[in-house]
Formats: C-alpha cells, structure tokens, sequence
C-alpha cells in the first residue's frame, strides 16, 4: 500500500486600492470568511505592531461569533516569538533602545583610543542615540561586518572613510560584547528565517499582510518563506489599479513605495513557483461617500490638474474641505486647537477621529505640543 501526500497549494494575491478603498475591511472579511469555511486553518493577519491591537478589534466586531477562534494578529516580530514558542528554539535576552544605548556608551568608551572622527563627539548631548539608530538600521536591513569592510575600501572620499572606519569599530565592539549574552530586536528576524521552514504552524496558515508601505530586506526574506511554506498569502498594496501596479517607476512617482513592493513580492513568488491568483482591484472609496470633495481630492491629488465642479451632496463643499491664512505658526494652531475643541465637544466625535498633519513637523511640532497641552488635548 502506497501513501501519496497532497502538498498543500501555495498562492500569492494581491489587493490593489488607492487610500480608502476598502483594502483593510475586505481583508478583514475576507480572513472571518477563511476562518470559519476552514476551522482547521490557522489564519494569520499580520499587520505593523502599533495596528494589532485595533485589527484584533475589529476582527472580533466582524466575526459573526464575535470570537478569535482560528486567526491569530502578529506582527512580524510577534509572528517570530510564536514560531520560538512552537519550535522551543531558546531566544537570548532582547536589548531595547535604552539597552542599545547603555551598551553601546561602554563599547565607544573602551574603544575610544581606536576611533578617529567619532572620539571628540562621544560626550555630545544625542550622539549615542544617533549610533544606535544607524546600528539599528545596518541589522534591519541586514549590513554584515564583512559588507561594512568592503564599502570602507571602495570609499573615495577622506570623511566617509573615517566615518565608516569608526562605525566599523563601533559595530565590531558591540557583536562582541553581547555575542552569546544578548541578542537586538533585529536578529530575532534573521532567527526566524533561520528557522520558519521547520514550523507546522506556518503549513497549515493562511496569510494576510495589511497596512504595510513596504518591507526591510529581512521582512523580504520572510515573506519569501512564507510563500513558499503557507497555504496561502495575501496582501494589500496602497496603489491606484489604473497606475499599473506591476511597472516599476522613479523614486518621484506617487505609487513608487506599492509598486516597487509588489514587483518585490511578485520576484519572490516567481522565485519560488508559486501560483498567483487573479488579483483584487478596489476601485470605489467608501470612506469618502459622505465627503465626495475630499475623495476627488485623494483621487487627483498629484496625478492631474482637473477643476472639481460637481455639485455638492451630502454635507456642503466648506464643510469638507477648508484653507485657514493665518499670520504665523502660532495662529494656525490656536485656530487648530479651537476647531478640535469644537468637534469633540459639539459634533460629539473623539480624539481618536481627528488626525493633524504637517509638512513641517520640526517648525511646528513645538507650537502644537505647547497649545494642545494648556487645552487639554
């Protein structure tokens, strides 16, 4: 007698649509549906870490048992601690940033007879934390020792050279000093890739990636892994369908972040033989049914220079979009604080409705934290 295995049947796809499309609540319904057809399914909707907790949320509102059951919110790093947990794999103690810091302020300090450039700046005030976030960075985007030494030699110019020569210094006394004690949040990715492929959970899951702009060389690889072991993988890629997702463009182009990752994925795919399934394109903007101005707005801003004239409908033109001049940075915001103040306390929405954005964070970051907290905002 002769057992034949079926190997599970691998897919990619994804879900176009410009920003308020209805990417994420399709996702949303479209993972409830994957749970309860298939119970026996694990299904994983991963999204940013700051975005688990509302995902879980609203996942919770939309199953019609108003349960978890089979889906599983993670983010990639939770994901990794999940596939630890599975696999018994022991994790070493992970540094955070205030970890980074103290490590690194005893490394620069032992090593100071050997750094050049970087040795008058160590007792400047934020000089340690900018190390850290370029140390941060070289692991996020997975710069060896080895890749390091080989830019030092290619470099042309004297200033690069010492900065690279002392950051090589740096980066070496840091491996040193937590090899086999502690371990960066990082690393616990490249671990993971290190040991995805032995996990049974990830076999027998089906995936959704949402609220992504784009993906480290590290969360590639993973993704790469995940096609090729899970059942299935979706994901939701800011981009206009009309814009051609699949063409890659200049660094210029408003859709440039979704295309260049959805070429990425696609490369991956290819890479690895995974079928892709017809993909999803969101063309209308429910977000905006209340608010057509605004939704023209999204629909042309930066892409044509077409007049909006339809009528109004639903709430008035003014009352969807307003240009405020005011004398300086300080009006502006006490205008702002007076319009938040109105819509929280007679409009009855919450501060959890109303978003502030700048172009300038720096020049007015200062003005709007001073204002919104003598209004206890």
């Amino acid at each position: 007698m002769t057992l034949v295995q079926e190997r599970n049947t691998m897919a990619l796809q994804f879900v176009f649509g410009s920003s308020g499309s209805g990417k994420t609540h399709y996702l949303y319904k479209e993972a409830v549906r994957s749970a309860v057809e298939q119970p026996g399914d694990m299904i994983l909707y991963m999204v940013p870490e700051q975005f688990t907790m509302q995902a879980q949320k609203e996942i919770i509102t939309i199953h019609p048992n108003h349960g978890m059951m089979n889906i599983d919110v993670l983010s990639f790093r939770r994901l990794a601690y999940r596939i630890f947990e599975e696999l018994a794999v022991k994790n070493l103690t992970v540094l955070d940033d205030m970890g980074k810091s103290m490590v690194l302020r005893k490394v620069a300090a032992a090593k100071k007879s050997e750094l050049g450039l970087y040795q008058s700046q160590l007792n400047k005030n934020g000089f340690i934390n900018q190390l850290k976030s370029m140390l941060s960075e070289l692991y996020q985007y997975g710069i060896t020792e080895g890749q390091l030494e080989d830019l030092l030699e290619q470099a042309d110019r004297p200033l690069l050279r010492h900065k690279l020569q002392d950051m090589l210094v740096i980066y070496r006394g840091f491996q040193d000093y937590i090899e086999n004690r502690f371990s960066t949040a990082e690393e616990i990715l490249e671990t993971l890739c290190k040991v995805l492929h032995r996990s049974e959970f990830i076999k027998n899951s089906r995936i959704y990636l949402d609220g992504y702009t784009g993906f480290t060389p590290v969360q590639y690889r993973i993704i790469g892994l995940l096609l090729k072991y899970a059942r299935e993988v979706t994901v939701s890629i800011t981009v206009d369908p009309q814009a051609e997702p699949y063409k890659e463009e200049s660094v210029q182009h408003l859709f440039y972040m979704g295309k260049h990752t959805v070429h990425k994925i696609a490369v991956l795919a290819e890479k690895y033989g995974i079928q892709k399934r017809e993909d999803i394109c969101l063309t209308s903007h429910p977000r905006f049914d209340n608010a057509p101005a605004v939704g023209f707005l999204e629909k042309n801003l930066f892409r044509s220079f077409a007049p909006y004239r339809n009528k109004p409908e639903g709430r008035p033109l003014s009352d969807q979009i307003w240009i405020y001049q005011a004398m300086n940075p300080a009006e502006e915001v006490s205008f702002l604080v007076s319009q938040i103040q109105q819509a929280v306390k007679k409009e009855g929405l919450r501060y959890r409705d109303i978003a502030v954005i700048t172009g300038d964070l720096k020049g007015y970051g200062n003005e709007i934290s001073h204002q919104f907290k003598e209004s206890e905002i």
